[in-house]
């Protein structure tokens, strides 16, 4: 693909309604951009395996409804497109990233993975899962760029609709605590471990405590009592705690090579 410059994301849309006394999910965020308009509630209860059975429908057909289906829990069941364009992309083994002066460059999914944090000795399943945890969290947006879904890295989450998004190099993102991965934590956790060490280092970095309850409506897991124990499993491995050198402001790890 190369190098070109895809321009500036648009800021989002406003007037969303949040469910009651829940934390705000990615769609009442409200994303910015085209590629997150179109939104497909996914049942709880949807069989992909009626879809391979239904001689009407055409082969990509039957590919959306098991990528759908593969997808909904991740995304608390309401699916955007751009998940479904972002899980196709990786199917080739690369996936596009802006990086630095507003750059989009194509990187095989072991290397994308590096760069974002978690990494795993089965790259292909397990950094799926991680980008699209990620994806659900708000801490990466899809951007399509002449056809190509490119990933922005998100510094700073809306709190509440309507708020601003800060993406990593924009001039915002300098007042956004910065929370890295510990670099040992791909060869100690699994990808749902991952997800709640990354989730509990930006809440620390936020000076908040994590929420198991907060946790399990951003649709990462099934449920709070899911979320209490990913979080003392990776408490009891004391990742959430590492300190990459005492300059780390609020437990924030050096993101520099070899620390």
């Amino acid at each position: 693909m190369g190098r070109h410059k895809p321009g500036k994301p648009r800021q989002p849309r406003r007037g969303a309604a949040l469910h009651h006394g829940a934390a705000p999910r990615l769609r009442e965020l409200q994303p910015p951009g085209a590629i997150y308009e179109e939104w497909v509630h996914v049942e709880r209860d949807m069989d992909p395996s009626v879809a391979v059975a239904d001689d009407r429908l055409d082969e990509d057909a039957r590919d959306l409804m098991a990528r759908m289906a593969r997808l909904g829990p991740l995304y608390g069941y309401e699916l955007p497109m751009a998940a479904l364009l972002l899980d196709e992309a990786m199917d080739t083994g690369k996936l596009g990233l802006i990086v630095g002066d507003n750059e989009g460059m194509l990187l095989p999914l072991e290397e994308l993975a590096g760069r974002l944090g978690p990494t795993q000795t089965d790259p292909q399943d397990d950094v799926r899962v991680s980008v699209h945890r990620l994806h659900a969290a708000g801490a990466l947006l899809v951007e399509e760029h002449e056809g190509t879904p490119l990933l922005r890295v998100v510094a700073g989450r809306p709190r509440t609709p309507g708020d601003r998004w800060v993406f990593q190099d924009s001039p915002e993102s300098a007042n956004v605590p910065g929370v890295c991965m510990p670099a040992q934590a791909s060869d100690q956790l699994s990808a749902d471990e991952l997800g709640a060490l990354m989730y509990i280092r930006l809440c620390r970095a936020e000076l908040r405590e994590p929420d198991p309850q907060e946790y399990s409506e951003l649709g990462a897991v099934d449920g709070p009592d899911q979320a209490r124990r990913l979080f003392a499993t990776v408490t009891a491995s004391g990742l959430a705690d590492y300190r990459g050198c005492e300059a780390c402001p609020a437990g924030h790890l050096c993101s520099r090579q070899g620390r």
